[in-house]
C-alpha cells in the first residue's frame, strides 16, 4: 500500500518559509465545477464550508454532499435530543463515537476518499477522523487532530479528559485513561530516564502525561484536507494516473503547505515530466515549476539539463523557432532563481544563435550570440563563433566606418574580444582601411589617429595580417598626401613603415621606386 499513510507522514512537517509560491493559482486543474467552487470560497473569498471541501473532489459532489447532509442533520438531532448526550464526557464520547460508527462507518479501507463514506461506508483514518471533526464541530466539543508518522486521528477534550477517538479499530474506537494508567506511563518515563527528577518534581502527573503521551503534532480540519487531497494523488498514482496525482497534489499542498507537501511537489512534477509523449510546452511549464522548489534539491545543472533536451526536440530536431520560443517563455516566467535563469537563457540565446549560423542567416545569429554573451562574457567557445559571425554578418557592409563602429561598441560592452586574435585582426584591418581612406581624404589628423591603432595592434602581436593589399594601400595613400604637400622625407617614411609590415606589396615597392628616382 503506497497510500500517504505509509509513506509521505514518514517525513517531517515544519512549514517552509517560502511556500507561498510553490503553487500558483492559475495553476490549478478542477475536475468539477463544484470543486472550483469550493476552492474559490475557501482561498479568494474566505468562506470555509468543511463538509464541501471534503466532498470537493468527488465526480458527483452535488448529489453526495445532499445524501450526506440528510444523514448527518438527522444523526446530528438524534445525537442533542439523547440523554446520552448530557452525561460525563466520557459517556458522552463513547456514545457519540458508538453511534455515528454505526450510522456512517462499515469497513475499514486503506484507499478511501470521504464521499466513500456517504455512499458505502468504507472509510480510512483519514476521512473517519474527518467524519468525526465535523460532528464535534457541530456539537461544539473541544478537540484536536493528531498527525503521527504513519496515522491521523483525534483526542476529545485535549488537556483535559483526553479522550482519544481512534477511528481504525471499529470495536475499541475511543479510549480514557484513568489515574494508574497514567502514573504507570509516567514511571516508565522517569525509569527511562526521559523524565528527569527536577521536571518530575515541579509537574504534576496529568501535566507529564498530557506532554508526553499526546506529544504528535496537531494539525487542524483545513490541513486534514490537505492531507486528504494529497492522499487521493498516491491513489490516482497507484493506479498509474500520474498526471491526475500530480494535479491532487498541487491542491493538497495549498491546504498543507509543509515540508512534506513540497517533495510531494518535487516527486510528482518530475514523474509527469517523465511522462512519455508530453507535449513541449506542457514539459516547458513543468521544467519552470519546478525550479521554485530549489531548496528541496533541485539544482540549477538540473534545470539546464531539461531544458537542454527540450532544445534538442524542438529547435534542432525540428527547427521550430515559435515553439521554441514559447516553450522558453513558459519555463523562464517560472523562475525566480538567478542562477538557474541565467543557465536557460543562455541556452536559449547560444542555441538559437548557433541554428541560425549554421544557416547561414548570420544578420539574424548576431543578437542571439550577443544576449548570450551578456551572459557568459568569458566563454571562449562563445565568443570565438561571435567573432566569425560578426564577421560573415558584415561581409556585405561597403562602409568601414560602420563595421568599425559596431565592433568597438561590441568591444567595449564583452572586454573578453580582446583576448580574441581574429576579432584584433578584423578591427586591426578596419583601423588600416580608415587610416588609408582618411589621408586619401585629405584628413590627417584622422588619418594618423587610425594609423597609431592600426600600429598599436600590430606591435602588440595579437593580429594576423588578413589584408596585405589593405595596408599597402594605407600608407601609399599616406605617401602620396605628404609627397604633394612637399614632404618627401615624412612619405618615404611611410613606405619604409609599411614594407616593414608589408615587404611584398607591390603598390608600396612602386611608390618606392618613383621616390628614389625623383
Amino acid at each position: 500500500m503506497k497510500s500517504l499513510i505509509a509513506f509521505v507522514l514518514l517525513l517531517s512537517f515544519k512549514v517552509s518559509a517560502q511556500t507561498d509560491s510553490l503553487v500558483r493559482w492559475k495553476e490549478l486543474e478542477f475536475t468539477t465545477p463544484y470543486e472550483s467552487a469550493t476552492f474559490e470560497n475557501h482561498f479568494k473569498k474566505g468562506n470555509t464550508d468543511f463538509v464541501a471541501l471534503f466532498f470537493a473532489n468527488s465526480p458527483t459532489a452535488t448529489q453526495d454532499v445532499k445524501n450526506f447532509e440528510e444523514r448527518f442533520n438527522a444523526t446530528l438531532k438524534e445525537i442533542q435530543t439523547s440523554e446520552l448526550y448530557k452525561k460525563k464526557n466520557d459517556k458522552k464520547i463513547k456514545y457519540i463515537y458508538q453511534l455515528v460508527h454505526s450510522r456512517f462507518l462499515s469497513k475499514y479501507e486503506a484507499e478511501n476518499r470521504f464521499y466513500e463514506i456517504s455512499r458505502n461506508g468504507n472509510y480510512n483514518c483519514v476521512t473517519a477522523t474527518a467524519l468525526y471533526a465535523l460532528f464535534f464541530e457541530k456539537l461544539n466539543i473541544p478537540y484536536s487532530i493528531k498527525e503521527k508518522p504513519t496515522h491521523v486521528y483525534l483526542v476529545a477534550y485535549p488537556n483535559a479528559d483526553n479522550i482519544l477517538i481512534e477511528t481504525t479499530t471499529p470495536v475499541f474506537g475511543f479510549l480514557t485513561f484513568d489515574n494508574t494508567y497514567k502514573s504507570n506511563f509516567i514511571n516508565n518515563l522517569k525509569n527511562q530516564k526521559i523524565i528527569g527528577s527536577s521536571e518530575a518534581t515541579n509537574s504534576t502527573t496529568d501535566e507529564l502525561f498530557n506532554k508526553y503521551y499526546f506529544q504528535s503534532e496537531n494539525i487542524n480540519l483545513t490541513q486534514l484536507v490537505g492531507i486528504h487531497y494529497l492522499n487521493d494523488g498516491i491513489f490516482k498514482q497507484d493506479h498509474n494516473d500520474v498526471a491526475g496525482a500530480y494535479e491532487q497534489i498541487k491542491k493538497g499542498y495549498l491546504y498543507y503547505p509543509n515540508i512534506r507537501s513540497e517533495y510531494l511537489l518535487l516527486h510528482y512534477t518530475a514523474a509527469k515530466l517523465e511522462l512519455p509523449n508530453l507535449d513541449p510546452l506542457q514539459k516547458a511549464v513543468l521544467i519552470g515549476r519546478i525550479s521554485r522548489l530549489k531548496e528541496k534539491g533541485v539544482t540549477a545543472e538540473m534545470i539546464k539539463g531539461e531544458f537542454y533536451n527540450l532544445t534538442q526536440t524542438v529547435l534542432f530536431k525540428n527547427n521550430d523557432k515559435l515553439l521554441y520560443k514559447k516553450c522558453f517563455e513558459a519555463v523562464t516566467q517560472n523562475i525566480t532563481d538567478k542562477e538557474m535563469l541565467d543557465e536557460v537563457n543562455f541556452i536559449y540565446y547560444y542555441e538559437n544563435g548557433r541554428v541560425f549560423y549554421n544557416q547561414g542567416n548570420y544578420v539574424r545569429a548576431k543578437p542571439f550570440f550577443s544576449k548570450a554573451m551578456e551572459i557568459q562574457p568569458n566563454n571562449v567557445d562563445l565568443s570565438g563563433v561571435f567573432v566569425s559571425c560578426l564577421a560573415q554578418s558584415f561581409r556585405n557592409e561597403r562602409k568601414n566606418s560602420v563595421v568599425m563602429d559596431s565592433l568597438e561598441v561590441y568591444k567595449a560592452r564583452f572586454p573578453v574580444l580582446e583576448e580574441n586574435s581574429n576579432f584584433n585582426s578584423m578591427l586591426a584591418m578596419l583601423y588600416a582601411a580608415e587610416f588609408g581612406e582618411s589621408f586619401q581624404k585629405g584628413d590627417e589628423k584622422r588619418g594618423e589617429k587610425y594609423q597609431k591603432l592600426f600600429e598599436d595592434f600590430y606591435a602588440s602581436q595579437t593580429i594576423t595580417i588578413m589584408s596585405p593589399q589593405v595596408i599597402g594601400q594605407a600608407y601609399s595613400e599616406a605617401c602620396v598626401y605628404f609627397f604633394k604637400k612637399g614632404q618627401k622625407t615624412k612619405a618615404k617614411q611611410y613606405l619604409q613603415k609599411g614594407l616593414e609590415i608589408v615587404p611584398d606589396d607591390m603598390q608600396l615597392k612602386m611608390r618606392r621606386q618613383m621616390l628614389s628616382g625623383g
